[in-house]
This record gives C-alpha cells, sequence and structure tokens, in this order.
C-alpha cells in the first residue's frame, strides 16, 4: 500500500509543477548573500552538492565558476526542464531526505533559497540535515537558508507588500517554530537558535551566519526574513 502523503507536503509538491512556479524560479543571478559566501568558501575544482536545486540557478551559476557541481530537486518538472535549458549540467531527480550518494563524497552541500524551509513534517526536515551531514566530507562546508520567525514581527521592510499576510502572521513570532502558508506552500519557520541548535546535534559546526543587514548584524535576528548559516564537518 503506498505511504500516504502529508496533506501540507502534497501541496507543496503540487506548487512545484506550475507553470506559475515555473516562472517564479526562472531568474539566474546569486543573491547578494551567495555572492559573499559562494567566492569566500567554494574554489573551483571542489563537488558540490547542489539539493533543491529547482531550475538550477545556483547549479549554473556554480558551474560557471568552475566548480563540479551536481544539481538534484524533487520536482521532476522542474528538472525536466532544466535539462532542456542546460543540457551540459549534471541535474536529477532526487530527494534531500535521502540522498542516493556515498558517505563523504561531497566537498561542499548546499541548499540556497531556503529550500529545507519546504520540508513538511519537522521530521522530514531533521532527515535531511542529517543526510546532508553524512555525505559532507570532513573540513567541507554546509550552506543553506532558512526563514527566520522573528522577524514576523513588524520589523523588516522585507514584507512591506505582504503587510495583510504579515499581520494576520505576525503573533506566530512568539513560537519557537511554525508551519506558515505562504504563496501557495507551506514553509517551515523558525528562530536562528533553533537552526543551529538542530544541525549541530547532527555533528555540524557553525561557521557564519549571514543576513540582511550590513551595519548592525545583531539585529539580523529580528531584520533579516531569512537568515544564511555556514557550517562544516569537523576533521577527525
Amino acid at each position: 500500500m503506498p505511504e500516504e502523503v502529508p496533506t501540507e507536503l502534497a501541496t507543496n509538491l503540487g506548487h512545484y509543477r506550475t507553470s506559475a512556479a515555473v516562472a517564479l524560479y526562472s531568474v539566474y543571478r546569486l543573491l547578494p548573500e551567495e555572492e559573499y559566501l559562494f567566492p569566500k568558501y567554494y574554489k573551483a575544482g571542489e563537488n558540490v552538492l547542489d539539493l533543491a536545486c529547482g531550475l538550477g540557478r545556483t547549479t549554473l551559476m556554480l558551474h560557471e565558476m568552475g566548480l563540479a557541481v551536481r544539481g538534484v530537486d524533487r520536482s521532476d518538472v522542474f528538472i525536466q526542464i532544466a535539462q532542456r535549458r542546460f543540457p551540459y549540467l549534471d541535474l536529477r531527480v532526487g530527494s534531500y531526505d535521502c540522498i542516493e550518494e556515498a558517505d563523504s563524497s561531497f566537498s561542499h552541500v548546499l541548499i540556497s533559497i531556503n529550500g529545507i524551509d519546504c520540508a513538511f513534517p519537522e521530521a522530514q526536515r531533521l532527515a535531511a540535515i542529517r543526510e546532508c551531514a553524512r555525505v559532507l566530507k570532513p573540513g567541507g562546508t554546509f550552506i543553506y537558508s532558512s526563514h527566520n520567525l522573528k522577524s514576523m514581527h513588524l520589523f523588516s521592510p522585507y514584507y512591506r507588500n505582504q503587510l495583510r499576510w504579515k499581520l494576520r502572521n505576525c503573533l506566530k513570532a512568539f513560537k519557537e517554530q511554525s508551519y506558515i502558508m505562504e504563496n501557495g506552500e507551506y514553509l517551515f519557520y523558525t528562530t536562528s537558535d533553533r537552526v543551529v541548535q538542530q544541525t549541530e546535534e547532527m555533528g555540524l559546526k557553525l561557521l557564519e551566519m549571514k543576513g540582511f543587514s550590513k551595519i548592525f548584524d545583531r539585529l539580523d535576528k529580528y531584520f533579516s526574513p531569512y537568515i544564511h548559516y555556514v557550517f562544516t564537518k569537523p576533521l577527525k
């Protein structure tokens, strides 16, 4: 008997098969935080596992930086379109909570633009982090971004075009974590402390957090709607 898929997960998977999602993710440029982090931690010739790669945005950019990159996404529609657009890229269908790669096989693992927050339930998110730690080489990096629940307070101008949605959900900022419906998806929001705790419990160590603020980094826990995290797998 096939395993029953939670309604929230089915909603997310269905969203990534729509033409609206294809249009939304057909943008091929790096975010400002990625422009800072990628050259800092990635060197040409190293290999990167780009999970939840969507239509190959970061896969393409990393390839052009001279890295050996493999892009993986659960949406067969996204991967089929990306393969037609970029036949020279290594793009495959797969899930980040069950990675079909050997232990310690990648110098770097990436989940960009809050892709890990689409995992449902939270157990799938934790399985994904565990799997990323497994396939990462000692000394390598795991970079991912995640929605910041504390930004649901009325601090960040990022939400200026979503005021009704923001007001409807702002009280959730007093929780430690919550799934919030946003633009047709159920997305996981939590605190930066919780992100670090969950990931370090999988044996990784935090190197850096990068939010939106260029001046007052301490405000990121309230100002930034999502935060980029860099973890490493300690050398044995």
